[in-house]
């Protein structure tokens, strides 16, 4: 088992969807509502939809072949002559069941070909004369996605007046691209005191008030990161709040942070000050770091300096450290130290590794330096081992080249299970060793045991095998619990073959109870 940090790098500008409506523009697009769509191929899932009905249909008649043609043409991304093939069908077989099908995918060709209004009177036909269709949701949905094409804002407005989750959020996204102000008034009442829209949807509504950048938007977003008493919402508003990342924004976010007493919506309005290269914003940042009234909150803005990634940032943690009395922030300040790849960073970390001071700062600024790879990482952290006397160091210091992808470091982690001077770090590194894996790795603990004299090392190295997966492993414990000459070895063996689970090792106990 291998316990990796890896850096986090946050974006300016970073833009998230609510997750329902991320879902679906991922899963088929539904959400480019543009006039370039009309250009833009079949996607594999709207081909994998119309090959999946044909092979439900089953059907060998003349009418299919006819869809089938449609359908190899959609392929081909021939979008006239598929709006031809399916109008055919339609003329050829007007009481054929599966005319709701053929009329869908004519609208779908011409679509494709930039004729909304065209596209969309086959959509509205087939839902006024197949309310039962299957294919009816892909319909109303379709409808909505080329709405600002068509001008029917009624087709969206009647989707949000609907109780369907996934078509107002659809309807939702749609309206924003063609009547924003029309939008904005469907999110105000989404989000009004006492509304009982469904949570995703009042999530999805904040996140595209988000991305619009209408005078109105930001006023609103303010207005649900001070009174929304919905937290996930506030949040959420917050969120949108950092991306605009403007001067007033930044004022706006620092004044409800110095109101609220809600440490989840500091730490929240912490992150997203992160997101602007506002001075002021910086400033807050490092001012909650040195004097927050609440730990977890100076935790939080310590750990987002620490993600700046300059050299300014450096200077600030090492500051906040040297005058720093409480133990978890000194800890949170390492941590962040250990993200930056700054050199100095990283000389901090190893003058406190190496100190003689606290000895759980010690073991996180040796933590720290295992999260920085390389050669110089693993040197360091081999000359601290040899120099330390601790116990307790010199484990953490076992563990962290555990976290180095070096064959140095695994040399090290061998010679300390060979000829360690003292029985509990030998035991230690074995651990290690056994929890790195690899046929290398139990073959060179294999032959460690064949050469220890001492049972204490002996039963640590037999745990190993026991925790490893690999039939090397097993093959040792076998051999241990048929030939090693102490009871107690073989016992210890057995019991860890009967921990396996193999079938082999099933076997092998079974001959033993012969």
């Amino acid at each position: 088992m291998r316990y990796i940090i890896r850096n986090y790098q946050p974006r300016p500008r970073l833009l998230l969807l609510g997750g329902l409506i991320l879902s679906l523009a991922l899963a088929g697009g539904l959400l480019g509502l543009g006039a370039g769509n009309s250009s833009s191929g079949v996607s594999a899932q709207e081909l994998g939809k119309l090959n999946r009905f044909l092979q439900n249909s089953n059907s060998k008649d003349e009418a299919m072949s006819i869809f089938r043609q449609g359908r190899d043409q959609i392929e081909d991304e021939n979008w006239n002559g598929a709006a031809a093939t399916f109008n055919s069908f339609l003329s050829g077989y007007p009481k054929h069941k599966d005319v709701d099908a053929a009329l869908y995918w004519m609208a779908f060709a011409l679509k494709k070909q930039g004729k909304y209004a065209e596209a969309d009177r086959q959509l509205e036909r087939l839902i006024r004369e197949h309310p039962r269709s299957n294919w009816l949701d892909d319909a109303r949905a379709m409808r909505i996605e080329i709405a600002g094409q068509t001008g029917n804002r009624q087709a969206v407005e009647r989707e949000l007046d609907k109780n369907d989750l996934e078509m107002k959020a659809i309807a939702l996204q749609s309206l924003f691209q063609s009547n924003p102000e029309r939008a904005m008034e469907f999110v105000a009442d989404i989000l009004k005191p006492g509304s009982t829209a469904d949570r995703r949807l009042k999530e999805n509504a904040v996140a595209l008030l988000g991305q619009h950048s209408g005078p109105k938007t930001t006023p609103l977003l303010l207005e649900l990161a001070r009174n929304q008493n919905e937290p996930r919402l506030r949040k959420t508003a917050i969120f949108w709040l950092g991306q605009r990342g403007d001067d007033a924004t930044v004022d706006e976010l620092m004044k409800i942070y110095e109101a609220d007493q809600s440490i989840e919506i500091k730490k929240q309005i912490l992150f997203a000050l992160t997101q602007s290269n506002n001075q002021r914003a910086r400033a807050k940042l490092l001012d909650a770091a040195r004097t927050g009234a609440d730990i977890e909150v100076r935790k939080q803005a310590i750990f987002w300096l620490g993600q700046r990634g300059d050299e300014a940032a450096v200077d600030e943690l090492m500051k906040i450290y040297e005058a720093e009395q409480n133990a978890g922030v000194k800890k949170q300040i390492l941590f962040s130290l250990s993200q930056h790849s700054s050199q100095r960073a990283r000389a901090k970390l190893s003058e406190i590794a190496r100190s003689g001071g606290d000895v759980e700062l010690r073991k996180q600024a040796i933590f720290g330096l295992s999260q920085r790879s390389g050669a110089a990482s693993v040197e360091e952290l081999i000359s601290i081992y040899d120099a330390e006397s601790n116990l307790e160091i010199r484990k953490q210091v076992l563990f962290a080249l555990t976290q180095i992808n070096s064959q140095r470091a695994r040399a090290k982690l061998l010679d300390v299970a060979r000829t360690g001077n003292d029985v509990e770090t030998r035991k230690q590194a074995i651990f290690w060793l056994g929890q790195q894996g690899g046929d290398q790795a139990v073959d060179t603990l294999a032959q460690l045991y064949d050469s220890e004299r001492d049972e204490r090392v002996k039963e640590q190295l037999i745990f190993a095998f026991g925790q490893s997966n690999r039939k090397a492993a097993l093959q040792k414990l076998m051999q241990i619990a048929k030939s090693d000459p102490s009871v107690e070895m073989k016992k210890k063996a057995i019991f860890w073959l009967g921990q396996s689970r193999d079938p082999e090792a099933m076997k092998f106990i079974e001959e033993i109870l012969k």
